[in-house]
């Protein structure tokens, strides 16, 4: 069975990642910065930060308008992975549109947040829709590559402007700041923004490197190990995110989760956490003609693997968390690790990129949650002084890096087990 995409690790792929992880990056460092400076000013000053304490927090977004140039320089190569130029109209409409996103998202943007013009930053939110629907349409008919062009780059542009608009809510000086002049007083870590960026990124890169052929240096099969794994796998992160949301809002523990007084006792429990983890492992029984393998000892090894990991994770990780006990979570993340580690050697086995995205994918996941529960209100800060942390970091690293981890899982367990 001949993959439905393949994507060339030439010019226009690997300028297009490298470009997307720079924007990806200045983003969130001017963000996290603007958020955490600013916030901390109007702190300090009782309410009334100078000018200067606002300028000195919103750095000159250089990152985020390099990673947009590197990013519309790609549109210049062809998909096959060659060097030659190619400056046909549909690629320079594609560049012209990736330049006025860097244009209209960078100082522009910066200005009428930081000097709260409403009016402003409505029509260059519009102007900023609108370019990303001019670049979706010139990108997918530069591709050729039909609907699937059109669908990953709709989705991928979709949940980019949506993950704007999420981190705006919550975080601590975005809709609050704009509408009432002042931090937001509950700011969420556990939203949906990160993970909604880096996701939709990634689909807009499929959707602007891939083309189609009986192979290449990466694979994707529109099939059901594909969907199944990526089901399953993405979805491992509004799930952990649900469990976490209701605990850092301060969900009453009762046994194997909270409550239920946010999302339902079902989805702040530990059954989706196992559900997921259970189908994660079944996709590895499922061939890419659509066919039930028959399964031998690595098949059976990867989905009790799957299973110990949702135990640990869903139900030693996250008692020991609501009981405060941080002895225990460290022990049991030090199996949490392995457990990854053993998974992802699995996976990876046949050698190959499924073994290169499962170790990344691994660390990432592994470094995501280290990180959030660091910058989270009921994390480690919470386990150690038992009350909540007074600074939680809404632009923590480790929603953005727990995603990125769970695509290239996502990625490697769709590739074929030999």
């Amino acid at each position: 069975m001949n993959p439905n995409l393949i994507i060339e690790f030439g010019p226009r792929s690997l300028l297009s990642l490298a470009g997307i992880l720079i924007l990806m990056g200045g983003v969130w460092y001017v963000d996290r910065t603007w958020d955490e400076k600013a916030s901390a000013a109007y702190e300090r000053t009782n309410g009334n930060p100078s000018d200067k304490d606002l300028d000195t927090a919103f750095p000159f977004p250089i990152a985020f308008i390099l990673g947009w140039i590197i990013f519309a320089a790609a549109y210049l190569f062809p998909l096959n992975g060659g060097t030659t130029l190619d400056f046909n109209p549909l690629n320079i409409a594609a560049i012209v549109f990736s330049l006025l996103l860097a244009v209209v998202a960078s100082v522009p943007m910066g200005d009428a947040v930081r000097h709260r013009k409403a009016g402003k930053k409505m029509k260059l939110s519009m102007m900023f829709v609108l370019s990303w629907l001019g670049l979706t349409i010139t990108s997918g008919l530069s591709v050729g590559t039909g609907a699937s062009a059109f669908i990953f780059g709709g989705l991928g542009a979709i949940f980019i402007i949506a993950s704007m608009k999420l981190l705006w809510k919550y975080r601590k000086m975005g809709d609050s700041w704009e509408q009432d002049g002042k931090p937001n007083p509950n700011p969420i870590v556990y939203n949906m923004g990160g993970p909604l960026f880096v996701l939709g990124w990634f689909f807009f890169w499929i959707s602007m490197s891939g083309t189609t052929g009986a192979s290449g240096d990466l694979e994707i099969y529109f099939n059901l190990r594909t969907t199944l794994a990526f089901f399953a796998g993405c979805g491992m992160v509004p799930i952990v995110m649900m469990l976490d949301y209701a605990h850092d809002e301060g969900g009453k523990y009762i046994g194997l989760g909270t409550s239920g007084a946010h999302f339902g006792r079902l989805f702040e429990s530990i059954v989706p956490f196992l559900t997921m983890w259970i189908l994660f492992g079944v996709a590895s029984f499922i061939a890419i003609d659509n066919t039930f393998t028959n399964p031998d000892t690595r098949h059976w090894l990867l989905l009790v693997t799957c299973i110990l990991q949702a135990l640990t994770a869903g139900g030693l990780i996250q008692t020991a968390l609501y009981k405060g006990n941080m002895a225990n979570k460290r022990k049991f993340s030090m199996i949490f690790v392995l457990l990854f580690l053993a998974l992802a050697i699995n996976i990876g086995w046949d050698g190959g990129l499924a073994r290169y995205f499962a170790l990344a994918g691994a660390a990432f996941v592994i470094a995501g949650q280290m990180n959030v529960f660091k910058d989270r209100k009921r994390g480690d800060y919470w386990m150690i002084n038992k009350k909540p942390n007074p600074n939680p970091i809404v632009y923590s690293i480790g929603e953005p890096l727990f995603m990125t981890g769970w695509i290239l899982l996502s990625l490697a367990m769709s590739q074929p087990i030999l």
